[in-house]
């Protein structure tokens, strides 16, 4: 094997070890946005966005207007809206003035895998009341985000791998 093979190879090796960490990348999901329909007459609407973030855990920020209702107790429960299991899975903060953020340990593919819904509730003295609910669809896929750095990056590592593995074996049929 000539110095020149050896270098395209190692070439190529070290590009294909660069392309793998940007393709894990390149597979993080994409914010799932559930959308948050009034109950009881509330007037209570709005979104809850479900966005991953790395290590197994979830980032779910709930906006709803009115934004005046001062505390609401919100919660991840299994089922959809119309058959709820009223026992929460995944408490999520309080919903403070129209907002809030929780970090929760569990994957959106982890909620997702079966049927869930995000439920508010009028006060932490009257939690039997629902104010707004969303479905999370069971079985659902969040797409890879795409774009950006990773998304111009993927496709030039993978042409510059096959090129030189293309060009270290057309050195090593010459040689034989």
């Amino acid at each position: 094997m000539t110095k020149t093979t050896r270098i395209l190879m190692a070439t190529a090796g070290l590009s294909t070890t660069l392309l793998l960490p940007a393709a894990v990348s390149a597979q993080a999901m994409r914010p799932m946005t559930v959308q948050l329909m009034t109950q009881n007459n509330s007037g209570v609407m709005g979104t809850a966005t479900l966005t991953d973030i790395g290590g197994g855990r979830t980032r779910v920020e709930v906006r709803v207007t009115p934004g005046g209702n001062p505390n609401q107790p919100a919660h991840i429960h299994e089922g959809t809206c119309a058959t709820l299991n009223p026992a929460p899975k995944i408490p999520l903060n309080n919903v403070m003035n129209g907002t809030s953020t929780t970090e929760v340990n569990a994957t959106i593919p982890t909620i997702m895998s079966m049927q869930h819904a995000i439920n508010l509730h009028k006060s932490p003295q009257e939690a039997s009341i629902y104010t707004a609910c969303g479905n999370i669809v069971a079985g659902a896929s969040a797409l890879p985000a795409t774009g950006g750095p990773t998304g111009v990056a993927l496709p030039a590592l993978a042409a510059l791998s096959t090129a030189l593995t293309g060009l270290a074996v057309f050195a090593l049929r010459r040689r034989r």
